[in-house]
């Protein structure tokens, strides 16, 4: 959910004068009316007992609160303030003591004395709202033949929420990975059922011979809504389930985008004002054979006006029995006026478009999320002095090539990932 300013953000300062201002005048705070849950309803309980993980004789379950089930649970409107708590409990029938390492499932999460600080309040509210959420922290070791659960303070995540559980003992570490599909507001996400999309005769099961040329074959760009247009390039291909796609992107910290309305066109001008985050900022609506990006994703800096983004639209093409996505990426490096689209505002791009192509090889390389890459040809070659311009006039050079990425279903090593010779990798 983005952090919108003057809606109740006071525990989190928008500058250094504006935090002083707002700690000297306490007022301007909202009291936090405080109601302590008599017990834990755990209005979770039945997802998280679906799908437990075993290994080694241990068993993790996990469940994602929702807001509304987080305010259950802790009379706190944790989502609110950008946190997303983590119910996990954890048997343990082995021999060995596990420690529980919070860092591999969010590297930023919150402690409850934390928490319990942002919605400062009376004194008997501090006490009380610090005794609820220390009681339900997750213990950090797990004895053997024990049980435990707690919960773990989050940022909160929309979309798909990845949590990593990692429990250490001597000289032996186990890893249980969890996706959980979130319903949250109006995301940049539409239908992804290739059935649906595409008539029967033109969906093609290909070979990963075949599948260099009909790459190629594809539109060179983006388009407006009507086609008549040609706009940002699309210069990447992924292949794989979507599953196995999104979470890739999310492991290397790119988050989903919100839709494009008059609400977070306001979040957004407002976080560029401010000079404040706002990890899911809408992205344009672009066009591949006239259809909507099927969803967007981004991987925010601390600004607004610059991240880099990326479009996905499911193709007709199959490999091997996966998906086979075509896309659009680029670095936004700054805000600016226009009258090109109905909001009078957007983003300004690295005119260099391949330094963000080349961005997300390396960031999946690091994560280790690839099973093999190469390069095919795309909208052809320019260069500074014959650059072309995207629909909001904003010019691009490029090398004309499109990176082909294959997800890993599992984490790969960087020296274990394929590289194909189609096209060599242009040296600058």
């Amino acid at each position: 959910m983005p952090r919108r300013i003057g809606h109740g953000e006071c525990g989190r300062p928008l500058r250094p004068l504006l935090a002083g201002l707002l700690l000297l005048l306490g007022s301007a705070c909202a009291t936090t009316h405080f109601h302590a849950p008599a017990s834990d309803p755990q209005p979770y309980l039945a997802r998280a007992l679906a799908e437990p993980k075993t290994q080694s004789g241990v068993t993790v379950r996990m469940a994602v609160l929702r807001p509304e089930e987080s305010l259950a649970v802790f009379g706190l409107p944790l989502a609110d303030r950008g946190i997303q708590p983590v119910w996990l409990k954890i048997e343990n029938t082995s021999a060995s003591g596990f420690r529980f390492m919070p860092v591999f499932l969010d590297h930023d999460y919150f402690s409850s004395r934390e928490v319990a600080f942002l919605f400062h309040s009376s004194k008997a509210d501090d006490v009380a709202i610090q005794k609820v959420l220390t009681s339900r922290e997750m213990p950090l070791y797990i004895p053997a033949h024990t049980t435990v659960s707690g919960y773990v303070y989050t940022n909160r995540s929309l979309g798909l929420k990845l949590v990593n559980v990692e429990l250490l003992s001597h000289k032996r570490v186990l890893s249980f990975p969890f996706a959980r599909t979130l319903p949250s507001g109006e995301l940049d996400v539409g239908v992804v059922d290739v059935q649906k999309l595409y008539a029967t005769d033109r969906i093609k099961e290909l070979s990963l011979a075949q599948l260099r040329p009909a790459l190629e074959a594809l539109a060179c760009c983006t388009t407006n809504m009507e086609g008549t247009q040609l706009g940002d390039p699309l210069n990447l291909v992924v292949v794989g389930d979507e599953e196995q796609l999104l979470r890739s992107l999310v492991r290397g910290g790119w988050d989903f985008t919100e839709t494009v309305n008059s609400s977070t066109v306001r979040s957004m001008i407002s976080s560029f004002v401010f000079g404040s985050p706002y990890r899911n900022a809408p992205i344009s609506p672009l066009y591949f054979e006239g259809r909507h990006q099927d969803f967007a994703m981004q991987r925010a800096r601390s600004s607004v006006s610059q991240r880099n983004h990326l479009r996905l639209w499911l193709t007709p093409l199959r490999v091997d029995g996966k998906s086979v996505w075509i896309g659009q990426v680029s670095r936004d490096i700054g805000v600016r006026f226009t009258t090109k689209t109905p909001f009078l505002t957007t983003h300004a791009i690295d005119p260099d478009i391949d330094e963000a192509r080349d961005y997300v090889l390396e960031d999946l390389l690091v994560t280790g999320s690839l099973d093999r890459w190469g390069l095919v040809r795309g909208v052809g070659a320019t260069n500074g002095d014959s650059s072309r311009a995207n629909l909001t006039g904003d010019h691009y050079f490029t090398d004309g090539l499109r990176l082909v990425f294959f997800v890993s279903p599992t984490p790969r090593a960087m020296t274990d990932v394929e590289v194909l010779e189609w096209e060599p990798l242009p040296h600058k």
